[in-house]
């Protein structure tokens, strides 16, 4: 397994300030060269596919909190529930409690110690970042400090499953998806049914499940918003294309940038 299918655990500077999903998804893609198959499962569990789509999609934690206890939550280190706050856009106040997060300097490992203390779920770290940065942003202290990430052993992996792990994501697979198959095929482990799956999509062939429509639109824009990076271009690149293009901001010309270089088009500016 390679270190793409982890936290795929989803991204520049505000723009207009107002924070930019791209800032959150360039971070995670830096910290994703670190984690390896080890996390794999942890991740696609917590998250599904990384990319835009797995940011939009956590939980807010604040919302399963009792409002009117806030105070006593916040004092016995239970995260405190914010007003609620109908107009601010949920995508972009979750990036923005995320960049609070990473740009505080906290990591993959203290989102696990945030879990206990917080009673949260282990298994979804990307929340527990977003309820940690939620806090930072309005002033509060964090019940630890910031610990470097323990260093996670390099393994490596044969082209040829790389490329299945690739295929089964790309058609919009998750790891929802991988435990059905797992289970039609008596597969033990979902993580080996998704090379099989791999295997068979490469192959040409249908497999006896489907992805979900959702999970179809944030592959390609994974895929598309992938593409532009590993061209070369930028955040700032993305800035100016957005001004040429007339879009609402740097993501959406990530976005169509990736399309258009997916597509075999030459971009108007040099990366």
């Amino acid at each position: 397994m390679t270190d793409r299918n982890q936290l795929r655990e989803a991204f520049e500077s505000h723009e207009h300030n107002t924070p930019d999903p791209s800032a959150v998804y360039a971070r995670v893609q830096e910290l994703s060269q670190k984690y390896k198959r080890r996390r794999r499962g942890a991740q696609i569990a917590a998250g599904g596919v990384l990319g835009a789509g797995l940011i939009a999609g956590a939980i807010n934690l604040p919302a399963f909190l009792p409002a009117n206890n806030a105070a006593n939550n916040t004092a016995a280190g239970v995260p405190a529930a914010a007003p609620a706050s109908p107009s601010a856009d949920p995508e972009k106040q979750r990036d923005a409690q995320l960049e609070a997060y990473y740009d505080a300097g906290f990591g993959y490992d203290d989102a696990g110690r945030l879990a206990k203390i917080w009673k949260l779920s282990d298994d979804n770290r990307v929340a527990v970042k977003a309820e940690a940065g939620r806090r930072l942003l309005l002033g509060e202290t964090l019940p630890i400090k910031p610990q470097p990430d323990a260093p996670v052993e390099e393994e490596t992996t044969r082209p040829m499953d790389d490329a299945r792990f690739t295929a089964f994501f790309n058609a919009g697979y998750t790891w929802t998806e991988a435990e059905k198959l797992a289970k039609i095929w008596k597969i033990a482990d979902p993580s080996d049914a998704k090379l099989e799956a791999g295997k068979r999509l490469l192959a040409g062939q249908e497999l006896p499940v489907k992805p979900t429509a959702e999970g179809v639109k944030e592959a390609l824009t994974s895929k598309r918003v992938s593409k532009f990076f590993d061209t070369g271009y930028d955040v700032e690149d993305a800035v100016k294309l957005a001004k040429l293009w007339n879009l609402k901001d740097a993501w959406s010309a990530k976005v169509e940038g990736g399309k258009r270089l997916l597509a075999g088009q030459t971009l108007p500016i040099q990366p």
